[in-house]
């Protein structure tokens, strides 16, 4: 994507946390940055060989998690939201949609070393209105350890943080929830944790799961709030990185197979409505046509909030 010089990006040390929106440094793999032009930029991120969620997989020590690269891409997204689009540090971002396409699986292969993965990005398009930025759109080439690794595109909405909170309570009709202040017990049978390539059940975010007919529902488990990597700081909603989590374990449920060694290739997220922390989310997933491809659909209160397709391969 990007053929102008760009400075060398470093590793050795974070960005600051604020400008991801992160509390804890443990949850910042973002480390440069560097502009190119008004479009475009490029973001560093280092991958780590260990940690408490995203190396928490049964074949840990072979590959790195593709929703790792993800949230890195989602970070570089948010910091280049800040300084490279000139978003003030009082916004609220939500994702409408993301797409990941890993077009080279045998790039997540682990060394001895953590991953260096370059993010070479472009605003194609971006949305002003009442002199507020309001929506910012994505295309970022991922590079992992100097090997070409795929594709992430993401769409994303941009609210001032005060006139997001107004907006909240009134789609709510009441005071704003957070995930912190709730109860964090079971709704159901909790999934055993190697059945969805897991060792660490504080890591599997499905309860109640069973298959009917050729589908699986499942409900997302409140557990997850106590999940410091999930849920890091107050959410009031359910994020799309959990969303996107409960669709990978429900595809590893659904395929019947050992999911041991198997990664996600391709992840295709729709998040029309926000999921809110305080009531029941209900998932269903399907087989598509495509060999190894599912679509997960969460819903609450009988309305679709979000629907995610995957391929695992």
């Amino acid at each position: 994507m990007i053929t102008a010089v760009i400075p060398d990006l470093a590793y050795d040390q974070t960005v600051p946390r604020d400008l991801l929106h992160r509390w804890s440094l443990s949850e910042v793999f973002l480390t440069g940055y560097a502009r190119v032009d008004e479009e475009r930029f490029a973001c560093a991120a280092q991958l780590p060989l260990s940690h408490g969620y995203f190396r928490d997989h049964v074949a840990a020590a072979a590959w790195h998690d593709p929703l790792n690269v993800l949230e890195a891409g989602r970070q570089a997204m948010t910091y280049a939201a800040h300084v490279h689009q000139g978003a003030p540090r009082a916004t609220a971002f939500m994702v409408r949609s993301w797409r990941l396409e890993i077009t080279d699986r045998a790039a997540l292969a682990c060394g001895e070393r953590p991953g260096e993965l370059r993010v070479e990005g472009a605003v194609p398009q971006r949305r002003v209105r009442g002199g507020h930025l309001r929506r910012l759109l994505f295309e970022l080439d991922l590079v992992l350890d100097g090997r070409a690794l795929g594709h992430l595109s993401m769409d994303i909405g941009c609210t001032p943080a005060e006139q997001y909170l107004v907006l909240r309570r009134m789609q709510r009709g009441a005071e704003i929830a957070t995930a912190f202040a709730l109860p964090a017990g079971p709704a159901g049978t909790p999934v055993h944790p190697s059945a969805v390539d897991k060792h660490d059940p504080r890591n599997v975010v499905l309860d109640g799961a069973r298959i009917e007919e050729g589908a699986l529902g499942a409900v997302l488990s409140p557990r997850t709030f106590r999940n410091r990597s999930m849920y890091d700081h107050p959410y009031d909603h359910v994020p799309a990185m959990v969303l996107s989590e409960a669709a990978r374990q429900c595809a590893f449920l659904l395929s019947g197979k050992d999911p041991g060694g198997r990664v996600v290739l391709r992840l295709d997220g729709r998040f029309d409505r926000f999921a809110e922390v305080d009531a029941p989310v209900e998932l269903t997933t399907t087989t598509l046509p495509e060999p190894g491809s599912f679509r997960m659909a969460a819903a609450q209160g009988g309305a679709v909030v979000a629907s995610i397709d995957l391929a695992l391969g």
